[in-house]
């Protein structure tokens, strides 16, 4: 089994939850550090910032799942799957997680105070 972090159409709620992790065991609400958020328009992605944060989720998933969610990300060419740092809860534990590969507009960042992602909220507000 291994522990995902998911931060956008993934997350409890949104479009792309049920899909793929509905039934998967829920590991808890989660921070990742080093990273910022931005609306790529229709969805999310991360890349590394220093003294940044992404809130999140955390869900326990078997392999099967997991290549699920590569194929979803475009794991190696939109997404990279990478090990990085995150808390749950009190806990710091290594999780996976899908950095974005492309280019990012500085002015397309979603500050700390308008995470988690919400799709509704968010897909017209850049585009």
């Amino acid at each position: 089994m291994t522990p995902v972090f998911v931060y956008g159409t993934l997350l409890s709620g949104r479009y792309n939850h049920d899909y793929f992790l509905k039934g998967v065991e829920f590991m808890g609400e989660a921070t990742l550090q080093g990273y910022a958020l931005y609306n790529l328009g229709s969805y999310p992605g991360i890349i590394p910032a220093s003294g940044e944060r992404v809130m999140g989720e955390v869900y326990q998933v078997d392999d099967q799942i997991l290549a699920r969610l590569d194929r979803l990300e475009g794991n190696g060419w939109l997404y990279t799957r990478q090990v990085v740092g995150a808390r749950v809860g009190e806990k710091d534990i290594s999780v996976q997680v899908y950095i974005w590969n492309g280019e990012v507009n500085p002015g397309n960042k979603i500050g700390l105070d308008s995470q988690p992602w919400n799709d509704e909220k968010m897909m017209g507000r850049y585009i």
